[in-house]
């Protein structure tokens, strides 16, 4: 491995991973940035939701931080949140600046949505909400148009190499699962959630937690990993999964939730109805859902199916329409609070590894996000990451060579019905037990059943160990925390604690 091409290594290619490999070689350094499927495949490109930035006149910066931390139930880290907020602004104009085309109104300014929790319409939109694929696509004809970044499609990361007490590569498997060990001085992981942990999720196959695998294994530290959003509206289809999602931009159009006899339900948990935070509208609509149905109700928004494009062809491909049917409705495994542990460059705890997205733990989402500020701390987070790595290139721009260990050429293969049938197991004990509400005997009985499988996992199957292993972590988590606060819901520890702990 030589040290003289040794380059950061960037693995996801969501909005965080693209922006990320952007600056460093807007900067003048060369980049390796790998995706385990194609650059259309992250949960970015299926976000229909859209971008919270305090861009409008009638906004400001300090009005959305504290939206944030009002959303966060008490728990989001007012630092971060300040670096989100105040940064934002900045990065969506480059975003224009690159090509990323918003809506307008007809004076050409851009329009505003509003979504729930937001005290002001602050939320850009593409193509109504087709936001994260026009993001991706923008995003994507940069970074492959730029000579400095090397981007490899399927290509997966088999396991990141620590040398002393830094991070110095990865070893890779092509699509033939054929390994290659790569030097990196710093190597930036952006790759998205954990959704497909859960039996139902708006997440696409590759959330599979991949980076929270690959830092945990490497000694970072993962926090906060039972704070789970479970969006309330992915369109109820039984036996469908990835759910369709139905943004929440709908409601923030005016459609309404209502149960099987019309009524609006979601007043009976909160006074703001529909706009609610997440986690209080997911739960009211899980009660409904598996009590007689529920249903968003968008019929009365005018030209609904030309304002929402996407969700409209969605929903007619399971035979429903957008603007003369009621559609059923449930809440699905959505979005992961926490994650790898940075600071507020994108560093985690071991030295030359850096995570941005939804894996990482900024602490700008606390207990709760704060809908569409997703979108916004990938790019504000990659982009203090990136200009971080760089200044390290600046003063150390070289890794030693080294030579891999034996242990680490091993790629397994993961295939065969008995590592399917037990990631089958998994997604069920975390859905029924670490889903939407949790006790102290469910909670128990999950870490015991991932225990017994990851005991019995085929050897080879390293991708399902993985994902047990976080499984397992997520449960204990859950366990730990004697409280409700957030995404997590504890039906035997119904309240808040007096003093939050860490």
């Amino acid at each position: 491995m030589s040290s003289a091409r040794a380059r950061p290594l960037v693995v996801g290619t969501g909005i965080a991973g693209l922006w990320a490999a952007w600056r460093l070689a807007s900067e003048g350094h060369d980049v390796l940035l790998v995706t385990k499927a194609t650059l259309q495949d992250s949960n970015t490109a299926w976000a229909q939701g859209g971008i919270a930035v305090a861009l409008d006149a009638a906004d400001s910066p300090a009005q959305h931080a504290a939206d944030t931390i009002a959303a966060s139930d008490g728990l989001a880290d007012p630092i971060a949140v300040e670096v989100l907020t105040r940064e934002g602004p900045d990065r969506v104009r480059e975003l224009l600046e690159l090509g990323a085309v918003f809506d307008r109104d007809a004076d050409g300014e851009l329009r505003f949505g509003l979504e729930a929790a937001h005290s002001r319409a602050r939320i850009l939109h593409a193509e109504g909400d087709r936001t994260g694929a026009m993001l991706v696509a923008a995003l994507s004809k940069v970074v492959l148009g730029n000579p400095r970044i090397e981007v490899r499609q399927h290509c997966r990361v088999r396991r990141l190499l620590r040398r002393g007490d830094r991070v110095v590569g990865a070893i890779l498997l092509n699509d033939a699962g054929e390994p290659e060990a790569v030097a990196a001085p710093a190597v930036i992981l952006a790759t998205g959630g954990c959704g497909q942990l859960f039996e139902i999720t708006t997440n696409p196959p590759v959330a599979t937690a991949d980076g929270w695998a690959l830092a945990h294994s490497a000694g970072a530290v993962l926090s906060h990993l039972e704070f789970l959003q479970f969006h309330p509206t992915a369109l109820h289809v039984p036996g469908v999964n990835p759910a369709p999602l139905l943004t929440e931009a709908l409601r923030g159009a005016g459609a309404w939730l209502v149960d099987a006899k019309g009524e609006r339900f979601v007043f009976d948990a909160d006074p703001r109805g529909e706009m609610a935070p997440r986690d209080i509208v997911a739960r009211a609509v899980a009660h409904r859902a598996y009590r007689g149905g529920a249903f968003l109700d968008a019929r009365h928004l005018p030209n609904v199916e030309q304002a929402f494009p996407g969700v409209a062809a969605l929903v007619a491909a399971h035979g429903l329409s957008l603007a003369h049917d009621l559609l059923p409705v449930a809440p699905a495994m959505h979005y992961a609070m926490g994650g790898i542990r940075t600071d507020l460059a994108g560093g985690s705890t071991v030295a030359g590894l850096w995570a941005v997205g939804e894996c990482a733990n900024t602490g700008v989402h606390g207990a709760n996000r704060l809908a569409s500020n997703s979108l916004l701390e990938g790019l504000v987070f990659a982009d203090r990451a990136g200009r971080a790595v760089g200044e390290l290139l600046a003063g150390s721009p070289k890794v030693p060579s080294f030579a891999p260990a034996p242990t680490d050429w091993d790629a397994g293969t993961d295939a065969g019905p008995i590592a399917t049938a037990f990631r089958a197991r998994m997604r069920s004990f975390l859905t029924r037990e670490v889903g939407l509400v949790r006790t102290e005997p469910g909670l128990a009985e999950a870490e015991l059943a991932i225990a017994d499988l990851r005991r019995r996992v085929p050897s080879g199957a390293w991708h399902t160990a993985d994902q047990l292993r976080i499984a397992a972590e997520i449960a204990r988590a859950a366990r730990g925390r004697r409280e409700s606060r957030g995404g997590h819901r504890r039906a035997d520890f119904p309240n808040p604690k007096p003093r939050i702990t860490a």
